[in-house]
């Protein structure tokens, strides 16, 4: 292997490869996943090219087609490793979206509402923690308009507002939460979680601004979702003062009415 071959391979990511014998097809079809999301992270997916991860993965062209006939297997492929990378190696046959509904299966029979807001949003956070690179592949994706978006988006995304909203429609029924759409407060949670995730990941890596646990900011999120964010005593939702303003008005006019029986008598 030449040296600027074994550089291009340390570049992106790749361990080397013995020369005594060839690697196994299940193996080499794995490291030209990897190979091929570590350069789609970095350069984008306009930004590279099959014979990019050839070269990158020490392998001809050729061989990457012989495992992936088409890009779109390539891309599948890539979703079906991320579904089990992240710290969820043990749930490898499942999506992102599965694993995080299982892992509040338990909370969600119980109706535990705390544990299972908490739960998703530590779920996902450790996720994105420990996963950086496909969170920037995504945002490639979705900026270059990539059919990988759509994938994602199908397989996980639209999987986790059908749960999610289905839990928060039967909590309404059960007269526990508000009428609100159940969609608008996903993407609401959703949206506080992959917010701090993002501004971790990409903007603030060195936490400056916000220097928080995950556990911690899973508990707060899921505060702000299920109390808002009024003081005890203090600060009155809008609901709350239009029903104090309603007594005081329906207090005045009843005595009112009364000192005008009193004054007839």
């Amino acid at each position: 292997m030449s040296k600027r071959m074994e550089a291009a391979r340390a570049e992106a990511g790749v361990l080397p490869v013995a020369t005594s014998g060839r690697m196994p097809s299940g193996e080499r079809r794995q490291q030209i996943v990897q190979v091929a999301m570590r350069l789609f992270s970095e350069r984008g997916f306009r930004g590279t090219t099959t014979k990019e991860i050839a070269h990158a993965a020490g392998v001809s062209e050729a061989i990457i087609f012989r495992h992936f006939a088409t890009k779109e297997e390539l891309y599948s492929a890539i979703i079906d490793h991320k579904a089990c990378a992240g710290g969820m190696r043990e749930h490898a046959h499942q999506t992102v979206a599965e694993t995080i509904r299982c892992s509040v299966a338990e909370a969600m029979e119980r109706r535990d509402d705390r544990a299972v807001f908490e739960g998703i949003a530590e779920t996902m956070m450790r996720h994105h923690e420990q996963d950086e690179e496909f969170l920037r592949l995504l945002f490639y994706s979705a900026l270059e308009k990539h059919q990988l978006s759509q994938m994602f988006w199908d397989r996980n995304m639209r999987l986790m507002y059908d749960f999610l909203g289905s839990y928060i429609r039967e909590r309404q029924r059960d007269g526990v939460f508000g009428n609100v759409d159940p969609l608008v407060v996903v993407r609401a949670f959703m949206g506080m979680i992959i917010h701090h995730s993002v501004t971790n990941t990409l903007w603030d890596r060195s936490r400056t601004l916000l220097n928080i646990p995950n556990e911690r900011a899973a508990r707060d999120f899921t505060r702000i979702l299920l109390e808002g964010i009024g003081a005890s005593g203090g600060a009155k939702t809008g609901a709350a003062v239009a029903t104090a303003t309603t007594s005081r008005v329906a207090n005045r006019r009843s005595g009112s009415q009364a000192a005008r029986s009193r004054k007839k008598s």
